[in-house]
């Protein structure tokens, strides 16, 4: 008689019964797992303990750059972004084909996002020879992406036009050269006219040209034996220029020629006023004419200034003599100097919020919105010329015959790529970013280099 037990029933049972205790098992403990790992948690192997995970979210220009993180290249290209970096410090770097690779070590703390860009990335590429010209005296306009220099044929001096974008040639000036004569290139602030002074002794003639037809202006007499001149920073067609007897302003759009009431050592546009300058025996005095009355807006020591370029609502001035670069808000009667500091050379950024100076050996940043200056970096060799890149928050700057490319990313300066070698002269970036262009002098001339930066 049989019972319907068997032996292979009553195992088949039994595994089945483990087998399902494991399921449960290993769900209880793959569940939490589970959720903690969406939850952004992991495991921190070198420290042995779980961990909530960071966040980097990096864009670039252009886009589509490889990110790598402790050099392990992520699937995701910029913009990107990483949502499994463990808290911590880590080397973060893009690369793309034809691009100089970039690199910066950042920390990132638990369930901490970092926006890190745009980083602008760089094309590999060598400076190239344009031309060699023949000339000691070359002056760039370079938000117009266009140069000025002289030549001397036989008799004649010539002033050439250079379109940096076309590498179109015109001719603006042909005047008689004279030997004993010294000369200078000066542009106006958006590099509508180019003027050439000849200067003989202490006293100099000025010629101006109409730099998009090459028209040569009728100046009359006020531009003749003069002691200095200087353009306007707010209105492009007005030139001052002093003379023994008188202070004249030229309006070149109209041809008209004014001569003032009031004495200044310097003078320029802010807001529909005249801001002036004027020294006495043992101070300078900043003043604007207020129904032909002298209101006074600050004092400074005695020096040798010159009015420089500043934002809208602010003037500012540079004493060449002791190389100071001033700061002022005219609107601020109780303390109008905003800064007041050592500087060689400097220059806004695109949105004119930062100033980036140097006095040779540091470089230096204020934010006009916060009021605060901070030191970015010291070098061992001067610092020869810098600029902004037209977009983003990159510098570029030149010293000890390299070209460097900074990136900032507010307070923090994030990277520093090299750009070129054996660089020297000035240098300027188009206004599409695309190209810089390089000016050096050699025994022969000026040579005319161009380094490609984007595609």
């Amino acid at each position: 008689m049989s019972t319907g037990y068997t032996m292979g029933s009553d195992m088949s049972k039994s595994i089945r019964f483990i087998v399902f205790l494991l399921f449960v098992f290993a769900f209880l403990i793959s569940a939490p797992l589970v959720v903690l790992y969406t939850a952004g948690y992991r495991f921190d192997l070198a420290h042995g303990r779980i961990v909530h995970t960071a966040v980097l979210n990096i864009t670039s220009t252009p886009r589509n750059a490889t990110v790598l993180v402790n050099q392990e290249p992520y699937s995701d290209r910029t913009p990107a972004v990483i949502d499994t970096i463990l808290p911590g410090e880590h080397i973060v770097q893009l690369e793309k084909t034809g691009y100089l690779p970039w690199e910066t070590l950042l920390t990132f703390g638990s369930r901490e996002a970092l926006v890190v860009g745009p980083i602008t990335l760089f094309l590999d590429a060598q400076p190239e020879l344009q031309e060699t010209l023949t000339t000691t005296l070359i002056s760039p306009h370079p938000s117009s992406n266009r140069f000025a220099y002289v030549s001397q044929e036989s008799s004649w001096l010539e002033v050439w036009l250079v379109d940096a974008s076309s590498q179109e040639k015109n001719l603006l000036m042909r005047l008689p050269y004279d030997a004993r004569s010294q000369y200078d290139l000066s542009w106006s602030k958006q590099g509508t006219y180019l003027l050439l002074e000849e200067q003989s002794g202490t006293q100099s003639d000025i010629y101006v040209s109409r730099v998009h037809d090459g028209t040569a202006l009728e100046l009359g007499e006020e531009s003749k034996h003069i002691e200095r001149y200087w353009w306007d920073l707010s209105l492009d067609e007005t030139l001052y220029v002093r003379s023994k007897n008188a202070l004249t302003q030229l309006n070149l759009l109209n041809g008209d020629a004014e001569t003032l009431t009031f004495d200044a050592d310097l003078i320029t546009s802010y807001d529909g006023q005249e801001v002036i300058l004027s020294q006495s025996n043992n101070r300078a005095v900043i003043s604007y004419q207020e129904e032909g009355t002298a209101s006074i807006i600050t004092y400074l020591p005695l020096g040798e200034y010159t009015f420089v370029e500043a934002p809208i609502g602010l003037v500012a001035l540079h004493d060449v003599r002791r190389n100071r670069f001033i700061l002022i808000d005219l609107a601020r009667r109780d303390q109008p100097i905003l800064l007041n500091e050592e500087a060689l050379i400097w220059k806004w950024s695109p949105d004119a919020n930062v100033l980036l100076y140097s006095s040779g050996y540091d470089l230096k940043r204020y934010v006009r919105s916060t009021h605060e200056t901070q030191t970015l970096t010291r070098l061992s060799h001067p610092i020869d010329h810098l600029d902004w890149y037209p977009f983003g928050t990159t510098i570029l700057y030149q010293t000890n015959g390299n070209l460097e490319a900074l990136n900032l990313e507010n307070a923090t300066t994030l990277s520093q790529t090299h750009l070129a070698s054996g660089f020297s002269g000035t240098f300027w970036i188009d206004p599409e970013g695309k190209n810089l262009h390089h000016l050096e002098s050699t025994q022969d001339g000026w040579q005319w280099w161009t380094r490609a930066l984007q595609n």
